[in-house]
């Protein structure tokens, strides 16, 4: 008989050394995953093309082989107190992740002069130690890291079983922040190879007693004013090129030739003035900041520019519904960053 599983995985995600190396996962690699996670190995057919009648048998054959999915997490503060739930999934989405250290890390709610508060990330320059770890775009031409995640299944050794993804590239990472509720981190992937195995130790979750981020502050400033904002979403989309060759798997690399960050808010409608200052396509800035128990993380995004405005109604109360992207801002304030991402732990 047939043994049905219903104890769901247990997921764990490392950085790898190499492309597609894999490696070897420990029960701090384990992170919480959100029901919708789904992730699934995929191989491709073969066709024979040569001359035959369709009444004559022919063998299929295994090709190309890869995998798939989405990711799904909450926000919360990783065990270890070195990161967030997801942040190396994060890190490999946006490409550069920096600690706290000289001339490394972030200052969060800080202006440019690093006195007074101006809901912005103040990213540290040299000399200067900055308190949060900093994650932003990569430069062009940087190095592209990539991951490796395994799925286990089953209560204990004698009934494990498990996919190893490798060669692991998200496709997009969008971030949600509600009001009042916990954040969330959901990732589309894409892996380059995938491994079997049974037997295998269940990996023990190190997260479940972290508390999660909820929203603190939403500021959207515009033309020297500054709005509450309210259901943001922000998603950083990455076109992932699949770099094949004649290998077990097909695919020896994922290249990411292109970054765009768009997202979505809504901020109360006030007047007409309002909807004339971003139909004239100011150039705004917004910033988020979360708290999870004394810890902070903070998105910012130093230019915005609107690729969409509407009035529309929200229980009554008329707000301004607002599509977005974030831009490279003018200047070297940011160091040419379209958004800085940062998290500092109590």
């Amino acid at each position: 008989m047939a043994v049905y599983r219903s104890k769901l995985a247990v997921y764990a995600v490392i950085l790898e050394s190499t492309f597609g190396g894999g490696g070897v996962f420990t029960d701090a690699d384990v992170i919480e995953a959100t029901a919708d996670t789904s992730m699934k190995p995929e191989v491709d057919s073969i066709e024979r093309k040569g001359v035959c009648f369709s009444f004559v048998p022919k063998q299929k054959l295994a090709g190309k082989q890869y995998g798939s999915g989405t990711f799904g997490v909450e926000l919360i503060p990783a065990v270890d107190g070195k990161g967030v739930s997801g942040g190396k999934i994060l890190r490999v989405a946006l490409g550069v992740e920096e600690a706290p250290g000289d001339g490394t890390g972030a200052f969060i709610g800080y202006s440019d002069a690093g006195a007074t508060p101006a809901f912005e990330i103040y990213e540290a320059k040299p000399g200067e130690t900055g308190t949060a770890y900093l994650y932003k775009l990569n430069e062009p031409c940087a190095d592209q890291e990539s991951l490796a995640l395994k799925q286990i299944y089953g209560c204990d050794t004698t009934d494990s079983q498990s996919l190893t993804f490798t060669g692991v590239i998200p496709n997009n990472v969008k971030l949600d922040f509600p009001v009042a509720d916990i954040c969330t981190l959901t990732f589309d992937i894409g892996a380059a190879n995938f491994i079997t195995a049974s037997g295998e130790d269940v990996l023990t979750s190190q997260c479940a007693s972290q508390i999660p981020y909820v929203g603190r502050n939403a500021k959207f400033t515009v033309d020297d004013v500054t709005y509450e904002a309210k259901d943001v979403s922000i998603t950083v989309e990455n076109t992932v090129s699949d770099r094949d060759g004649i290998t077990t798997a097909g695919i020896v690399d994922k290249v990411i030739t292109q970054k765009v960050i768009k997202g979505s808010f809504k901020v109360t409608f006030r007047n007409w003035d309002e909807l004339d200052r971003l139909k004239n396509n100011y150039q705004g800035k917004l910033y988020l900041e979360l708290a999870s128990d004394g810890n902070k993380f903070a998105v910012f995004m130093p230019a915005v520019n609107w690729t969409s405005v509407g009035v529309e109604d929200d229980d009554g109360v008329l707000v301004n519904s607002i599509e977005f992207e974030a831009t490279v801002p003018n200047g070297d304030a940011y160091e040419g960053a379209p958004i800085l991402i940062a998290h500092e732990n109590a």
